[in-house]
């Protein structure tokens, strides 16, 4: 294990996130807010930055610089795990959020862009803890890591970092530079918030609710500045610039890169992308029939109901529609897309349309062999073959198995079976918003603290996709390794 190459990246992260604490200290400023507000981002900056001098100070810039999976998954925890610790300050300093459990809780659901929420009457919140509220959606949306890798120096090892932090099962780069790659969408997902923070702004909402929006639709994470969310704005125009955006950014972002250097030959031969609009178009269409015919006068449209589909999809979770009074068929649809969730290489959680596309291809390819044992069937995904579907098989066999220890640990103090199913569902697909008592209309603040500590892992869980966080609390990762065993890694 390369400690000294650990430290100093996650100094660097330290770093990082003392400058990502400006801004809200500065809307702290700008608002003139009380002094123990500002003081509260200023003590965290401090904290930070004082870890950052003393890891700097006794870590060797000069010695080892190699560092392979292994590395890369603590690398990746610990940054997470740190920025969650730190970041959750500013809330409990302050005042705001007096439960440290409370305050971490609402950290962890920005960093992971989750945006479950503690907070019982969030427009009595100071516009600062708002701003870095959803700020951390941002952050969290793309990753730190894959950020930091677009500004450390350039090294053949930093593919490890960024492989153990984007979502889903693989990870493409659009030229042949991983650090010209981070550079490339990381440039593409700022612009793209610029843009709808502009188009918000048309909208008639005032620069802060807009920017806040912009932030939490990026990282589509879901944290408002409005107790009703969405609907608060009541604004046709609102929400299908929201309802846009939030799917945009549950595409793979590669294709934006695509569709601006003009290779639109890989948008058009993109299967998950099919995949992912044909299955938005259709459910929502089936939604709809469903429950229109389940009430004597439906008070939904067919918009409605696409801005909830779309906003589960992408599990940003902006509060629009109380879902939770829908019948259940159309609720099993909204279980079904948490868990699905977005594209790889967006920002949206779940197990990603290219697992559910593996699923049920390969589901498909073992009825035909087992009609036809001689019949040779090749599996492929976006016109790639699939040579060995033992790594996307291996993972869905073990969200199901985390899956169901999160929900025996959640029903130790959760006794209702739906608060229970859909609780799990939400954190470790990173959805937002559960159902029953803690459905979109209401909030997470009546949990127990030792189910919160629970949920807040399944957040991280879900959007580090399980293997950092297994990898890092697994006892063989801190075992010494031998030259000729990390060389064979290579």
């Amino acid at each position: 294990m390369n400690y000294k190459m650990i430290f100093y990246v996650l100094g660097k992260m330290l770093k990082l996130l003392s400058g990502l604490l400006l801004l809200p200290t500065l809307c702290s400023l700008v608002y003139k807010e009380s002094r123990h507000i500002t003081s509260a981002f200023i003590i965290t900056i401090i904290i930070s930055f004082s870890a950052y001098c003393i890891i700097n100070f006794f870590t060797d810039k000069d010695g080892d610089s190699d560092f392979y999976k292994r590395e890369g998954y603590v690398i990746v925890t610990l940054t997470w795990i740190v920025f969650s610790l730190l970041g959750a300050l500013p809330f409990y300093i302050s005042g705001e959020i007096p439960s440290y459990i409370d305050s971490l809780f609402e950290t962890v659901s920005g960093f992971t862009t989750t945006g479950s929420t503690i907070l019982t009457d969030i427009e009595s919140i100071e516009k600062s803890l708002l701003l870095w509220r959803s700020f951390t959606h941002f952050i969290g949306g793309m990753g730190v890591i894959v950020f930091a890798v677009a500004i450390l120096p350039r090294s053949p090892h930093t593919i490890h970092i960024a492989k153990a932090e984007v979502p889903g099962p693989y990870f493409g780069k659009v030229v042949s530079s991983m650090k010209q790659t981070a550079i490339y969408l990381y440039t593409i997902y700022i612009l793209l918030t610029i843009i709808l923070f502009v188009l918000l702004l048309f909208g008639g909402i005032g620069i802060f609710d807009s920017i806040n929006i912009a932030f939490s639709t990026a990282g589509t994470g879901g944290f408002s500045v409005r107790n009703a969310g969405i609907a608060y704005y009541n604004s046709k125009y609102i929400t299908i610039v929201v309802a846009t955006f939030m799917l945009i950014f549950s595409m793979n972002l590669s294709l934006i890169y695509f569709l601006i250097f003009k290779k639109y030959f890989k948008i058009l031969k993109s299967e998950e992308l099919r995949w992912f609009f044909g299955m938005i178009s259709i459910l929502s269409i089936i939604m709809f029939l469903d429950i229109y015919r389940s009430y004597d006068t439906p008070n939904h449209s067919l918009l409605d109901v696409f801005f909830t589909v779309a906003s589960v999809v992408s599990t940003t979770g902006f509060t629009y529609n109380d879902f939770n009074i829908w019948p259940v068929f159309s609720k099993m649809i909204i279980l079904i897309l948490m868990i699905v969730g977005g594209c790889t290489g967006g920002t949206a959680g779940g197990i990603k349309i290219p697992r559910l596309i593996f699923f049920i291809k390969n589901a498909k390819k073992s009825i035909s062999k087992a009609l036809n044992p001689r019949k040779i069937i090749m599996l492929k995904i976006d016109g790639k073959v699939i040579k060995d579907t033992t790594p996307l098989a291996n993972y869905l066999l073990l969200f199901g198995f985390v899956f169901v220890i999160i929900l025996f640990l959640v029903t130790f103090q959760i006794n209702d079976f739906e608060d229970a199913i859909s609780l799990t569902v939400t954190s470790i697909s990173n959805a937002g918003p559960a159902f029953n008592h803690f459905g979109p209309m209401s909030n997470f603040s009546t949990i127990p603290d030792f189910t919160k500590v629970i949920l807040s892992f399944s957040m991280l869980l879900g959007r580090l996709e399980l293997v950092p966080l297994i990898v890092f609390f697994s006892a063989k990762t801190w075992k010494k390794r031998r030259k000729i065993e990390r060389s064979s890694t290579n």
